[in-house]
This record gives structure tokens, C-alpha cells and sequence, in this order.
């Protein structure tokens, strides 16, 4: 499904035009507006082709009142990737000289003027890149008396050699989700029991070789209630 253009950038190139005769026709000037990344990152729209240059004359109206006129529609800088992204728009006279250049953006949808946009200077680093995606599981060695932090992650697993016949969860974040993830040894057949702040927990498969999961929801105490059965697998 194609993007639509939600920015609509008009203004009047007064500088551009010249109507010193009335009989004469006005000189003609133009527009250009382009879309540009930082460096290598080239700008490009969801579900649209690369997007080019607009070149627009102006001045060609036959009222006086409208002459360097001129109206465009983009796209606002939010819907295009990467971050960085702005559009420059270049005035040239009616002899194909420039006459101005300026960089702008627009972060929202709607009608604006250009004689009243602040430009934006491209030269500025650009904007940081999205956090990579932080590691939330904890695998963690079991053994009695093992911590699960829950001010750390918000999964665990272990996978059991033995008997596990107490451990902690502590630090828990009201309105969190923690899930567990139990996994028995080739073995198998070992115990694990639930940290004491665990709620109607599931019981652990003793199959060698499974793996039991469980998601809990914390408190305001920090005690861990499960919302759902637990899963087992194989």
C-alpha cells in the first residue's frame, strides 16, 4: 500500500520575478526540492520508490497577485528511513541561477510556508542510532541459592544438574512480566523449587532433556503470580 504525501509546502518567491511592466511577462524562476540523507544513507519512503527531485517553475501565472507562487507536496520526515533525513530547496532566477538554498524538515503533516520555516543546518551530526535491543534473558547456572534479578532481566533460564532446592527472586518491578525457563540435563529427573515470593507456579517436567516455561506477573511486594499454565516441551 502506497504512502501518501501528508506535507504541503507552499510560499511566494517574490526575489524571483519581476513584474516591472505591466504589459510585460514576468521573468520566470523555479524551485528545486530535493530529498537528502547523511552520506551513504540514502533516503528512501516505505513502500515508494526512491524519492527525487521536485523542479517547479514559478511566475507563470497571468495575475499580478500570484506571480513566484508556488506549492508542493511531500512527505514528512517521520515516514522516511533513515533518521537524518531533509529536503533541500534551492530558488533559482528566471536565468537558472541560484539564488538561495536552504535545508528543511518537517516532523509533522500539514501546510506550511516557507517564508516562515526555520531552516535546518544539515551540517549537524546526525541523530543517534536506535539502542540495540538489550539482552533481557539471564541463563544462569543452577544451584541452590541461585538469584534471579529482576531489576536486571525479565526472563531466566537454567538448566538443572541436581536438585535445586532453593533459590531467590528478588527486585522484582511491579507490573513486570518475568518468565522462567526450566530446562532438566540429559539426566533429568531433578527438582526445582520455586523462589518463595513465586505464586501458583507449575509443576517442573522431570523428563530428561525438557524444558518448562513459565511467564509470571509482579506485584506491588514483589511477589510473582503466574498467568498462565506452565508449557513443557518435549
Amino acid at each position: 500500500m502506497a504512502v501518501a504525501p501528508d506535507v504541503h509546502l507552499f510560499g511566494k518567491l517574490d526575489n524571483v520575478v519581476s513584474d516591472t511592466a505591466a504589459t510585460s511577462e514576468p521573468e520566470l524562476g523555479s524551485i528545486e526540492i530535493a530529498l537528502c540523507g547523511y552520506g551513504s544513507q540514502i533516503p528512501h519512503i516505505p513502500n515508494e520508490a526512491m524519492f527525487g527531485k521536485i523542479t517547479q517553475p514559478v511566475g507563470m501565472t497571468t495575475s499580478a497577485q500570484d506571480l513566484g507562487t508556488f506549492s508542493a507536496y511531500l512527505y514528512s520526515n517521520p515516514l522516511i528511513q533513515p533518521p537524518g533525513t531533509y529536503y533541500t530547496v534551492t530558488v533559482k532566477d528566471a536565468n537558472g541561477d541560484t539564488v538561495q538554498v536552504n535545508a528543511y524538515r518537517f516532523n509533522a503533516a500539514g501546510d506550511f510556508d516557507l517564508d516562515s520555516l526555520q531552516p535546518y543546518d544539515p551540517n549537524l551530526p546526525p541523530p543517534p542510532l536506535p539502542a540495540p535491543i538489550t539482552n533481557m534473558l539471564l541463563i544462569i547456572a543452577a544451584a541452590n541459592g541461585m538469584i534471579f534479578p529482576g531489576d536486571e532481566y525479565t526472563a531466566f533460564k537454567t538448566t538443572l544438574p541436581g536438585n535445586v532446592s532453593y533459590s531467590t527472586a528478588e527486585n522484582m518491578i511491579p507490573g513486570n512480566l518475568y518468565t522462567f525457563i526450566i530446562v532438566q540435563d540429559a539426566t533429568g529427573n531433578w527438582d526445582f523449587v520455586w523462589p518463595p515470593n513465586v505464586k501458583n507456579a507449575a509443576r517442573i517436567d522431570h523428563i530428561p532433556n525438557s524444558t518448562t516455561i513459565q511467564t509470571f506477573i509482579a506485584d506491588e511486594f514483589g511477589d510473582l503470580y503466574a498467568i498462565g499454565p506452565g508449557t513443557y516441551y518435549p
